[in-house]
C-alpha cells in the first residue's frame, strides 16, 4: 500500500532542485491535487497508481499557475493552450474512480 505524497516527493517527481517553487505554494497545489482525487476517487487503500496521479495533477496545477490565461509558451510556435484533460491522470486513477449517482 502507497502513502499520500508529500512535498518533498512532489519537489523530486519534479526534478527541481533550488527555489523554482516555494515549499509553500508546491504544498498547496499538492493539497488541492490530494482534495480533488479524494472527490473523484476510492482512496481506501491509497495505492501506488493514485500517488502518481496526484504528483501529476499537483505538477499541472504548478506549470499553469504561469499562464493565467490557459495558455503555454511553446518557444517558436507561439503559445499553446493548457489542456483542460490528461490521459495520464485518467490510466492511473481509472480503476479507483467512483461512479457517478444521479
Amino acid at each position: 500500500m502507497a502513502q499520500r505524497p508529500t512535498v518533498e516527493e512532489l519537489l523530486a517527481y519534479l526534478d527541481l532542485t533550488g527555489d523554482a517553487y516555494p515549499p509553500e505554494q508546491a504544498q498547496d497545489a499538492l493539497d488541492a491535487a490530494l482534495e480533488v482525487q479524494a472527490t473523484v476517487c476510492r482512496t481506501d487503500p491509497y495505492t501506488v497508481s493514485l500517488a502518481n496521479a496526484a504528483l501529476r495533477r499537483a505538477a499541472r496545477s504548478l506549470a499553469a499557475r504561469g499562464a493565467p490565461l490557459g495558455a503555454l509558451d511553446t518557444g517558436q510556435f507561439g503559445q499553446s493552450p493548457l489542456p483542460r484533460w490528461d490521459a495520464e491522470i485518467e490510466a492511473f486513477e481509472a480503476a479507483r474512480r467512483r461512479a457517478p449517482i444521479g
